[in-house]
């Protein structure tokens, strides 16, 4: 597994033996700072994902995790910055890469990532569960969530648009 640098936390495997491995990640600030350019939005708050890893057959290793993050978010319609709270626990299975074939079946649940080196980088899968669980359209409590002004909307506020037929529009490109 590649690991980018703006939130690393390595775990070697040989930490994780057949009894739960439980451990805590959270962001510092300049590592939350460089998330939130990565994923294009104005502020991480905070970041932080408890994880219950246990290793099992064939060098395996099954995560369960619990994210809790704040972040400030960009409203699509009135462009106000407002914050949202999310939490989520999630499930992955980690599997040495000499074992992935060319033809993984898929599974429902858990997801299958796979790991190259003698460590899996949970500060990673951290960041990219948050990048599943942010809203690609995000709208602030309360506002109006009406993007597109249809004709209707035009002739109740009192504004009415003459429109052409089609064949003054042919005409006037024949003249013109």
């Amino acid at each position: 597994m590649n690991s980018c640098c703006e939130f690393s936390k390595k775990i070697f495997i040989n930490q994780i033996q057949k009894k739960e491995f439980r451990i805590t990640i959270e962001a510092d600030k300049s590592e939350r700072k460089a998330l939130a350019e990565r994923f294009s939005i104005p502020e991480i708050l905070s970041l932080s994902c408890f994880y219950k890893l246990a290793y099992f057959h064939g060098g395996h290793i099954r995560a369960q995790g619990i994210l809790k993050s704040s972040i400030i978010q960009n409203c699509v319609v009135s462009l106000e910055d407002f914050p949202v709270d999310i939490e989520d626990g999630f499930e992955l299975i980690f599997i040495p890469l000499s074992q992935v074939s060319s033809e993984l079946e898929e599974l429902d649940d858990p997801d299958i990532i796979p790991y190259d080196n003698d460590y899996i980088d949970i500060g990673e899968v951290t960041a990219q569960q948050l990048a599943l669980l942010l809203d690609p359209y995000p709208h602030k409590p309360n506002v109006e969530k009406k993007l597109i002004i249809k004709e209707k909307d035009l002739e109740i506020q009192g504004i009415k648009r003459k429109k052409d037929s089609p064949f003054k529009i042919l005409e006037k490109l024949k003249k013109g």
